[in-house]
Parts: structure tokens; C-alpha cells; sequence
């Protein structure tokens, strides 16, 4: 939208609609049932990443892999990390942490499960207009931590559903997962402020309605101009 505004396109009425997703099939579910059916040990601490291609460059798997090969070791003996994608075998190999690949995965029940069994939900891309994923991790009450791009701070929003890095410093990404991962509470009152905004600003009727309001007022507005002709 701010694209827009500063474009040739300013002369032209501009509106902002956002993605909705259906909240009531993503939802938090139990976390340690969760983990449970994933196989993920009781006391672990739980980090997700999803790409439906790990090599791809805009996902930004390298900048977490930086990332994460400078957690503090006793971070990584008490963390997971659950993958979702392809190709994610050299991440696996190289943080030095338990590693849970379930690979390509497109059936909601299974991602509504390892995003309520995440602690927080890492999104290291280097650039993005507003991907899916984020809803679904807020939808499920998952904390984000993510870089400053593209349509991410629309959602990830600092000390309320996260932590927004410095785009490609993999140090600071590493620094809002380290801080996250520490503070139980901030997590929890984040984990309730994703729900509370996912109900509030993304439900998938809000968006239906935002569409039916435009074209409405689109209709009366021509009808109008129709009236003075």
C-alpha cells in the first residue's frame, strides 16, 4: 500500500485488504499433546521453520543456519528444531541441534500440529509481500521471529506477537530467538496477543466483508456518478 501511495498509482482511490485465514480450522491446539504425536521429548523447547524449498534463497535457510550455529550451546541441548519443507537435510546437519524433518507437508491437521507444538516460529526471509505462514502461526498463538521486510511487520509486531530482526543479520535473528526462548512469560502473553489479533484483524469473513464493503461502495459511487451524467 505504501508502494502505491509513493507511485504513479496515487491519483487513484487506494485500499488496504488484508489475507484472512480460516480460525476456526487454525487454532491453538494443546501443546503437549502436540509434541506428543510428533515424537518431541517432554521439556524440550520448540523452534519451527517452514519453506517449501530450503535452497531457495529468499527463504533465507542460510541466514538460520547462521543463525542458528550461534545459539549458546545450552540453548541447543535444550531445543528442536522442527522442519517443514524440502531439501532441509543441511540444516539438519550443521546447527548441532535435534532435528525433527518431516518434510513436504500440505495436510492443515498436521501444520495446525507443529505450529501449536512450536514455541516460537522462525521466518528468516529476505523477502516477502505476506506469506501465509505467518497467519497460520498466528492464528495458532506461535510467537514470530523474523526480519524487518516486505509485509512481515504488518504482523510481526515487536514485543507484542514478536521479534523483528535486522534484514540478513543472522546475529540479531539469533538474538530474538535467544531472548524469546528465555522469557517464558513474554512468550505466553505473545502467544495470547497472536490469537487475540488473528481474531480481531484475519479472520478469513473479515476479509470477505472488507471485499463486499469496496465493492458496494464502488456500485453506489458509479451509480451516483451515473445520476450527474
Amino acid at each position: 500500500m505504501k508502494q502505491a501511495e509513493q507511485s504513479i498509482l496515487d491519483r487513484f482511490p487506494i485500499h488496504h485488504i488484508p489475507h484472512g485465514i480460516d480460525t476456526e480450522v487454525y487454532k491453538p491446539l494443546n501443546r503437549n499433546e502436540c509434541r506428543s504425536v510428533l515424537g518431541i521429548p517432554p521439556g524440550k523447547k520448540v523452534l519451527l521453520f517452514v519453506a517449501d524449498n530450503f535452497e531457495r534463497r529468499l527463504k533465507g535457510g542460510d541466514l538460520l543456519q547462521e543463525a542458528l550455529q550461534i545459539l549458546p550451546d545450552f540453548l541447543k541441548t535444550q531445543t528442536v528444531l522442527l522442519l517443514l519443507g524440502k531439501n532441509s537435510e543441511a540444516i539438519a546437519q550443521t546447527v548441532g541441534i535435534q532435528t525433527l524433518n518431516l518434510g513436504y507437508v500440505s495436510a492443515d491437521r498436521l501444520k495446525i500440529i507443529c505450529f501449536s507444538a512450536a514455541d516460537l516460529f522462525i521466518l528468516p526471509t529476505r523477502a516477502d509481500n505476506f506469506p501465509l505462514t505467518l497467519l497460520e502461526s498466528l492464528a495458532c498463538g506461535t510467537p514470530i521471529v523474523s526480519f524487518g521486510v516486505g509485509g512481515v511487520p504488518d504482523v510481526v509486531r515487536p514485543g507484542i506477537t514478536g521479534y523483528l530482526a535486522e534484514p540478513e543479520n543472522a546475529e540479531d535473528l539469533c538474538n530474538g530467538i535467544v531472548q524469546l526462548l528465555e522469557d517464558h512469560r513474554l512468550r505466553e502473553r505473545m502467544s495470547e496477543n497472536c490469537r487475540a489479533i488473528a481474531l480481531k484483524e484475519y479472520r478469513l469473513e473479515l476479509q470477505v466483508q472488507r471485499y463486499m464493503d469496496l465493492y458496494s461502495q464502488l456500485v453506489k459511487n458509479g451509480a451516483r456518478k451515473a445520476q450527474v451524467a
